[in-house]
């Protein structure tokens, strides 16, 4: 189903919008590869952004090749969270909620009342997923802390124990290295 008639221009500046609001990497050069990919990540994710991007090539090329440049780096974002699952879902779940709410709202340009209403809770709906999502994120971001927290106390710990010896072996290695300076070795 594409978007009707009056919702275009509606789409289009959303879709500019959500452009800016990605992270100000520099994206990627347009290429037909690219492109295929994007399109087959928005297929299997969200396929109801397909109509809109469809409508959006067709009336406005730069800006649908903005969106192909900006979908394509999330794939790449997303493939370099493959070590860290949870993040990965997390960060996907998020793409998959803000692309559906973009839909959405360029569906409430529609002049009927009901389905207007029925949209909007719909986006209501998505609003309350996307805040669920961040604040997950930001627990799992708050455990990968405290773990890497844990580890730096502990490695402080063995620090502290070993001192007199680390002490020594650091003084010895410096003589060593004076020893071989004066030796001409």
């Amino acid at each position: 189903m594409s978007p009707p008639v009056s919702a275009r221009p509606a789409l289009v500046a959303l879709l500019l919008c959500a452009a800016s609001a990605i992270a100000a990497d520099p994206l990627p050069r347009f290429t037909e590869e690219r492109e295929a990919a994007a399109l087959h990540f928005v297929r299997k994710h969200c396929p109801e952004l397909v109509p809109m991007l469809d409508e959006l090539k067709k009336s406005n090329r730069p800006a649908y090749e903005q969106q192909v440049r900006e979908t394509f780096q999330v794939t790449e974002l997303l493939a370099d969270l493959r070590d860290d699952p949870k993040r990965h879902d997390l960060e996907l779940k998020i793409w998959k909620a803000e692309n559906k709410a973009m839909v959405l709202v360029a569906k409430l340009a529609t002049p009927k009342e009901d389905a207007r209403k029925a949209v909007e809770e719909q986006l209501q709906g998505l609003a309350k997923e996307l805040v669920q999502l961040e604040v997950q994120t930001i627990e799992h971001r708050a455990e990968l802390l405290e773990q890497e927290l844990t580890a730096a106390k502990d490695e402080l710990a063995k620090a502290r124990d070993n001192l007199d010896r680390s002490v020594k072996e650091r003084y010895e290695a410096l003589l060593e290295k004076a020893r071989k300076k004066r030796n001409g070795s």
